[in-house]
C-alpha cells in the first residue's frame, strides 16, 4: 500500500509537462522502485520527448523490462531522445528491434541502430551489419557499420571489410571525403578483428623453409637490450607488425605471396615479437601501460591482445 501511494505521488509529479527537478526526481525514484506500475509510468513518460523522457529511457534500459522495447524503438527517429532510446535498447538486448530499425528510411535512425548493435557485442548482429556495409546508400551509415563490425570482432566480416577498401573513388570532393572515412573505419575494424589466418594451422607450413631458417627470428631493433628503446620505438615496431598482418590478409585474398620482411614471415616470428615487446612494456608500467598502449596506440588490435594474454594483458 505504501508503494502504491508513492507511485501515485510520483505520477502526479510527472503530470506537469515542465522538465523541472521534481519530474527528474520522480523518474529516478520510479527507477529505484522498479515495480510493474513504476515501469509503466516510465514508459508513459517517454511520450514527453524531453529531458525527462531521456532520463526515463535510461532507467528503462537499466531495469531491463521487455515491455519498454517497442516504445523505445519508436523514439529512434526523434532527435530529442533517440540517443538515450538507442542506448536503452542496447542494454535491453533488443537485437531484433535494432535490426528492424536498419530498414528505416531515415539515415540518422539507421546510423544510430548500427552503432547500438556494435556496442551490444551480440554475434546475431554481424550478418545485418554486413548487409548495411554492402548496400546502404549513405556513406555515414556504412562507416558506422564498419565501426560496429570492428567492435564485434567477428571474422565473418573480414572479407566485406576488405572489399570496402577496394571501392572506386568518388567524383565529388564531398563524396570522396565520406568514402575515405569509410575506408579508415574499415581499416581500423580489420585491425581489431585481427589476422584471419593467424590461428589457422592450414595456412602455416609444417616446417620452416631454408630461407626462413636463415632469417632473423625477431625484428633487428629487438636484438639488443630492450631497455635501451623508448616506448615510442616499441610502439613503432608493433605498428609494423600490424601492417604485416594486414599484408598477409591482402595476399591471401589476392592469391599471391605476401610482401613481408624476413623477421615477420612466420607466425612464430610475429608472435615472438609481440610477446617480447609486451613483456618489456609490462616491466615498465605493468598492465595499465599495456592497456593504454593497446587501446590508444594500437587501436585495440586483437592479434596483439591475444599474444599479450599470456603475460597478463587485459
Amino acid at each position: 500500500m505504501f508503494d502504491g501511494l508513492k507511485v501515485w505521488k510520483l505520477s502526479n509529479a510527472l503530470k506537469n509537462q515542465a522538465a523541472n527537478q521534481e519530474a527528474y526526481s520522480a523518474v529516478l525514484e520510479l527507477g529505484r522502485l522498479g515495480t510493474p506500475k513504476a515501469i509503466q509510468l516510465l514508459i508513459d513518460s517517454l511520450s514527453r520527448r524531453d529531458g525527462v523522457a531521456r532520463s526515463a529511457a535510461r532507467e528503462l534500459g537499466r531495469l531491463g523490462d521487455a515491455r519498454a522495447i517497442k516504445p523505445l524503438a519508436a523514439l529512434l527517429s526523434d532527435p530529442e531522445v533517440s540517443q538515450s532510446a538507442a542506448e536503452a535498447l542496447a542494454k535491453l538486448g533488443a537485437v531484433d528491434a535494432l535490426v528492424e530499425a536498419l530498414k528505416s528510411d531515415e539515415p540518422a535512425v539507421r546510423k544510430l541502430a548500427t552503432a547500438s548493435l556494435g556496442a551490444m557485442g551480440d554475434p546475431r548482429a554481424v550478418e545485418p551489419l554486413v548487409q548495411v556495409l554492402q548496400a546502404d546508400g549513405e556513406y555515414a551509415v556504412r562507416t558506422a557499420a564498419a565501426t560496429a563490425l570492428g567492435q564485434l570482432k567477428d571474422r565473418r566480416a573480414i572479407w566485406v571489410l576488405v572489399g570496402t577498401l577496394k571501392l572506386r573513388d568518388e567524383t565529388t570532393p564531398e563524396a570522396q571525403t565520406a568514402l575515405e572515412q569509410l575506408r579508415q573505419a574499415a581499416t581500423l575494424a580489420m585491425r581489431k578483428i585481427g589476422d584471419p589466418f593467424a590461428g589457422n594451422p592450414e595456412q602455416a607450413p609444417p616446417e620452416k623453409s631454408a630461407e626462413e631458417a636463415e632469417s632473423p627470428e625477431v625484428h633487428p631493433r629487438l636484438a639488443g637490450d630492450l631497455k635501451d628503446l623508448a616506448d615510442s620505438a616499441l610502439i613503432s615496431i608493433l605498428k609494423e607488425l600490424m601492417t604485416a598482418s594486414e599484408e598477409l590478409s591482402w595476399a591471401n585474398l589476392e592469391r599471391r605471396e605476401p610482401l613481408l620482411p624476413a623477421y615477420f614471415r612466420s607466425y612464430d616470428q610475429r608472435r615472438k615479437t609481440a610477446e617480447l615487446i609486451g613483456a618489456e612494456i609490462q616491466r615498465r608500467g605493468g598492465l595499465p601501460l599495456m592497456k593504454k598502449i593497446l587501446e590508444q596506440d594500437l587501436a585495440g588490435c586483437v592479434a596483439i591482445s591475444n599474444w599479450w594474454a599470456g603475460i597478463g594483458a587485459a
